[in-house]
């Protein structure tokens, strides 16, 4: 495991910015697991996916995508609600297996308790974090992106703008994930989520 950076300025690791800029990936490491079972999923909003390519398909298993309104543009605003308070330490995203890897996300702004945030207003309110996606780095099997973990302590809810893809006109997803841990102590194994 890579060691924090130990340069740092004003108690901020270099590199580091609370603008949102790309914070450095060794300084972060993802703990806990899956998230899935604390996402409200009935609450899952994204502003504009193409209807026929739903923002739950994102959040299950199964071999349907998300994708952008392909008449409209490539960016997206998927907007998420868990259950109870969590922490987050890490997300992975998969780009759609049958779509050309230009369709990819490639810059994410993440915002956290941010739920009414709207497109006009993602260039004005700086961003908790930015990440920047490889193509390596939506591939199925790919390790899930680190998050700053201390910057996401206690969180409801979490809003994603896909502001960049590959060069595509159009964003195309076929997996969302978070991983972390309840911000109770509470053991995971015992949670039992809610049905229904």
């Amino acid at each position: 495991l890579a060691q924090a950076d130990s340069n740092s300025q004003g108690g901020r690791t270099k590199g580091a910015s609370p603008s949102g800029r790309l914070a450095p990936i060794a300084a972060m490491a993802v703990v806990g697991g899956v998230l899935d079972d604390f996402i409200d999923t009935k609450l899952l909003e994204c502003l504009n996916q193409d209807d026929d390519h739903p923002v739950s398909n994102a959040f299950q298993e199964g071999a349907g995508v998300l994708a952008s309104d392909a008449n409209t543009d490539h960016e997206l605003l998927v907007k998420v609600q868990f259950r109870q308070p969590v922490k987050v330490s890490g997300i992975k995203i998969s780009r759609a297996g049958d779509a050309a890897t230009d369709l990819a996300p490639k810059v994410v702004k993440i915002f956290q308790g941010k739920p009414d945030i709207g497109f006009e207003d993602t260039g004005d309110v700086p961003p908790t974090q930015t990440l920047e996606f490889g193509n390596a780095d939506v591939e199925e099997g790919a390790d899930p992106k680190p998050l700053s973990f201390v910057k996401f302590q206690n969180v409801q809810t979490l809003q994603l703008f896909f502001s960049e893809t590959h060069g595509g006109d159009q964003t195309k997803v076929q997996r969302i994930q978070f991983f972390g841990e309840p911000a109770s102590a509470m053991d995971m194994k015992a949670w039992k989520p809610i049905k229904g």
